[in-house]
């Protein structure tokens, strides 16, 4: 039997300083990636300026915390790899809230200046077709894939909110997403919710949550990155695309698409998003379209 895998808030990070860090962000509500990622930072921030206790994280200067940041942006981390400009910022992000947490606001570091994309790499999001035919070879190949892939792409819903699709959902028409901290209702497409029926009628499964794989336990990120990455492959789609966010990305296009940029704040409520800044992400284009608008408006020579 496979050792059960310990979640971030449950995780003992061997240092007082990082734990009691956990401790707090897990009774902010944040969502266990965000603690997981967190955490690791403030474990490599402690290492670096040699801080493994509680005193010792409260005589801390300035210049070793500039010193830690400016070790982000140079030194490589695997492979001759450098962090992202994005990265080094979720990062700053992260020991920002440890200094609020300690009480240390005079601390905290501004991010790094980053503009914001103009574009996606076309490889970086799913085509319609894409989906279609991962939910087609979904359906003949894994029955609870599919309906994970479906919710999905038809809800913009999270991998780690497909669990609040339930029997008593469907009894009502709607499911209650419980997520940092806050709950929304989402009403179930009138095409899947007959799907689900018929599917829990097959399976006779009366209560509870639909989309599981073991007795009510839920389908993982982790294990649904694979067989998407496995389905895609099989597919020739392109495997840096095959992933579980795409699918929610790919959503809030068809969503925009369909609607209009006047129902971004819409869109927002139906993603989850407390910021509209994070809802603008789904506006860019691609580099293909963003290429053919910027061809359209040259000037021509005769």
């Amino acid at each position: 039997m496979s050792k059960e895998k310990v979640k971030p808030h449950e995780k003992e990070y061997g240092n007082a300083i990082v734990n009691a860090f956990k401790n707090y962000l897990w009774e902010e509500g944040k969502a266990e990636n965000t603690i997981d990622n967190y955490c690791r930072t403030a474990e490599d921030f402690a290492s670096f300026s040699k801080v493994n206790t509680i005193d010792d994280f409260k005589i801390l200067t300035k210049t070793v915390v500039r010193n830690y940041v400016s070790h982000l942006v140079d030194n490589s981390y695997k492979d001759d790899k450098k962090y992202t400009v994005e990265s080094v910022n979720n990062k700053i992000a992260g020991i920002n809230q440890l200094f609020v947490f300690y009480g240390m606001e005079e601390f905290k570091v501004r991010a790094l200046y980053c503009q914001r994309k103009t574009f996606i790499e076309d490889d970086d999001i799913l085509t319609d077709d894409n989906v279609r035919s991962l939910l087609k070879e979904s359906k003949k190949e894994n029955i609870v894939l599919y309906y994970a892939l479906e919710a999905m792409s038809q809800m913009g819903l999270r991998v780690s909110e497909t669990k609040f699709i339930t029997v008593e959902s469907l009894n009502r028409g709607y499911i209650v997403v419980l997520n940092k901290g806050s709950a929304r209702k989402l009403p179930l497409p009138i095409d899947l919710l007959k799907e689900l029926r018929m599917y829990c009628e097959e399976n006779c499964i009366t209560s509870g949550p639909i989309i599981s794989i073991h007795k009510g336990m839920a389908i993982s990120r982790s294990t649904i990155g694979k067989l998407m990455k496995k389905l895609a492959e099989k597919l020739g789609i392109s495997l840096k695309k095959a992933h579980p966010h795409s699918l929610r990305h790919n959503f809030a296009k068809r969503y925009l698409k369909f609607y209009g940029q006047s129902a971004i704040s819409r869109l927002a409520d139906i993603l989850g998003h407390r910021s509209l800044e994070t809802t603008r992400i789904y506006l860019r284009d691609t580099l293909t379209n963003a290429s053919k608008s910027l061809t359209e408006i040259s000037l021509k020579i005769k």
